[in-house]
């Protein structure tokens, strides 16, 4: 309460009272032009994140937490239940992503806020105050009111001093790259939301001062909206040369969607994905774009960066949110079978969300049922494996694994070695801790940890049921588990990668085709075609759209002015190759690509298939260039096609 009203004087903004906010918000807190040698300058210019702290909005917003040089973890002073509500959370979630940054991360101050204080005072003693300041390492604790100026001035000098730009990243640019950014800028602040990155240029070469057009600008002015995309003022889309000027509505939307999966009548988390394209979801009126071609353009990028956030996962035709399940189930949380039990500190419920869709995609386990806080798995070989989240509050996590007796121990070590490897990336390492369940097999009486300790401190692995006089052995089979992760989990989770990337992959095909964005021309003879269309979609699974006549000509109407429309837009275009060679029309197609593609210099690649003649006929244009050989397997040809069409390497794993 009161943050938003904070941010505003805190960047020199007249106070207004303002509503709760759900998404996010950017201001600029300060912008300083340093001298160093006299023959350079530096600019400092600090950005303060207002994010939306209400627990329903936590999965999205603290996803922001990168690169962070100074936190405000701001509290409501005039609470009389918890005005420390959300503190702990905050500050566990900083630590996370400081250790998840490793060496690259920002030396970090943190301030303890009140807000709002002269609404009654700050409902807490100044003991308690000092004393969760020390608990959680904060670097100093401030009393504000927006409305009354309390203290801020003091607040803005803290900040100011705690940002130590001798160590934060430098980058260099010229007196053109300024330009071009605060260009950007100012295209932001004029409100409008979305924008292709053609019209952004056409636009910077009619502003104020703008240089002459050289072959040189537009590549830089393509940089130039990288760099201010870094800091999240700005996103490209990975479809249609749009640039998102509004980031924040991806937040507003992404929120609203995530609190309408909870308030689903059936509580399984999921939600119909053309609803969600449609915007059939509550979300307010003031938060939605009013042009609502390009909110379905933001639904489309949402839903990718959702997929590739691993926060959702695609069962068609839904969208299933782990975290956000809330059908109960009377056999948890003490289910038959409870084995290990990590405690575990950090982001709970994204650390819970990307484990539940991780390990959907790792080809070793299969969704079976899903609940709230819970969810099993059919393994490949058999059994049933699953786990139990109990969120103990304020970014503290329990995470219990369970087994039916059909699970083989083979099952349940790799079952275990994966969650154990991803709370070990994702959660607070130092406070992770493994508990292993002992039960007697007879009775099903549970040991407790306490016993086991007192067994163990005095030399014992086993001891006598209370219950049945039973022999329990307290033996962990799983201590291995500490050591280097199997080769077997290792190829898991290189499948959830790829898994990950292929349904993030169907998005941007999505973005591709509403945009008529394609990647490649696919020019083929008739009698290859069925060939050439297994390629394309192979090609689609990647993430590139490929124009096939057969997918892109309406039936009835003459090809060539279709042809003609689409060449201009087309990156680059492939010349399939089958056992009769090239085909009449193919010769008719290149001659009006050649004259396109040498005056844009887009590539042409040749490609053989798998059936082409040992010696293949190539016209003398394309004899001279590297082609792609689908009759060899090494090197991989499809990685050498899309590297040809999209200039990039991927890298083998």
């Amino acid at each position: 309460m009161g943050k938003s009203g904070l941010g505003l004087v805190l960047s020199d903004q007249p106070f207004v009272p303002t509503e709760s906010t759900h998404g996010r918000r950017v201001w600029t807190f300060d912008r300083r032009i340093v001298d160093t040698d006299g023959a350079r300058k530096e600019t400092h210019e600090t950005l303060l994140w207002d994010l939306a702290g209400q627990s329903g909005y936590r999965l999205i917003h603290q996803l922001h937490l990168n690169e962070v040089a100074v936190a405000l973890v701001v509290f409501d002073a005039r609470s009389d239940t918890d005005p420390f509500a959300g503190v702990q959370y905050w500050s566990r979630a900083l630590s996370q992503a400081r250790r998840v940054q490793g060496n690259h991360s920002l030396p970090l101050k943190k301030f303890l806020v009140a807000a709002r204080a002269d609404r009654g005072g700050v409902g807490v003693s100044q003991e308690r105050i000092q004393s969760l300041v020390e608990e959680l390492g904060f670097d100093g604790y401030f009393e504000t009111s927006a409305k009354e100026g309390w203290q801020i001035t003091e607040l803005q000098e803290a900040i100011h001093k705690s940002i130590d730009w001798n160590v934060i990243p430098k980058v260099s640019s010229t007196a053109l790259f300024q330009h071009i950014k605060t260009f950007l800028l100012k295209e932001k602040e004029s409100g409008r939301p979305l924008s292709t990155s053609g019209d952004l240029y056409h636009a910077f070469l009619q502003s104020d001062n703008a240089p002459p057009e050289t072959e040189e600008l537009r590549a830089q002015f393509e940089t130039c909206i990288g760099r201010v995309e870094s800091t999240g003022l700005i996103k490209r889309l990975s479809f249609g040369h749009f640039v998102l000027l509004q980031p924040e509505f991806l937040d507003a939307y992404a929120s609203a969607l995530v609190n309408a999966v909870k308030d689903e009548p059936d509580g399984l988390g999921s939600f119909d994905e053309d609803r969600v394209r449609k915007v059939d979801f509550r979300i307010p009126d003031d938060e939605r774009l009013k042009n609502r071609e390009y909110e379905e353009l933001l639904m489309i990028a949402m839903i990718e960066d959702l997929l590739r956030r691993e926060l959702a996962l695609r069962e068609e035709p839904f969208l299933v949110f782990p975290s956000q399940t809330t059908r109960e189930n009377p056999d948890l949380p003490d289910p038959e079978g409870k084995a290990i039990i990590f405690d575990f500190e950090g982001p709970v419920l994204n650390v819970y969300a990307t484990l539940a869709i991780r390990l959907s995609h790792s080809r070793m386990f299969k969704k079976k049922d899903l609940w709230k806080n819970a969810i099993t798995y059919t393994a490949s070989v058999g059994g049933t494996c699953g786990m139990f989240l109990r969120n103990i509050g304020e970014g503290r996590g329990e995470l219990s694994l369970f087994f039916d007796n059909t699970a083989s121990e083979e099952t349940r070590f790799h079952f275990e070695e994966f969650v154990l490897i991803h709370l070990q990336r994702r959660a607070l390492k130092e406070s992770l801790k493994r508990r292993r369940v002992f039960v007697c097999e007879e009775c099903s009486f549970r040991v407790s940890d306490q016993l086991v300790h007192i067994r163990y401190e005095r030399g014992f692995n086993w001891l006598k049921c209370p219950g049945c006089d039973n022999h329990i052995l307290l033996l962990d089979r799983e201590e291995r588990l500490i050591r280097k992760p199997s080769s077997f989990v290792q190829e898991m989770d290189r499948a959830a990668d790829k898994q990950r990337d292929r349904e993030a992959a169907k998005s941007t095909v999505l973005g591709k085709e509403a945009t008529m964005d394609f990647d490649v021309f696919l020019c083929h003879k008739g009698i290859d075609k069925p060939a050439v269309k297994k390629i394309g979609e192979q090609l689609k699974v990647e993430g590139l759209l490929p124009w096939l006549d057969e997918w892109e000509l309406r039936p009835g109407l003459p090809w060539q002015p279709a042809l003609e429309h689409q060449i201009e837009h087309i990156k680059s275009a492939a010349v399939f190759v089958g056992k009769d060679g090239l085909g009449p029309w193919q010769q008719m197609e290149l001659e009006a690509f050649l004259r396109e593609f040498v005056d844009r210099g887009c590539p042409v690649i040749p490609v053989l298939l798998d059936y082409a003649p040992d010696k293949p006929q190539l016209p003398i244009f394309l004899r001279g260039m590297e082609w792609v050989d689908f009759r060899k397997s090494d090197p991989e040809p499809l990685e050498r096609l899309i590297w040809g069409i999209t200039g990039t390497r991927r890298m083998k794993p």
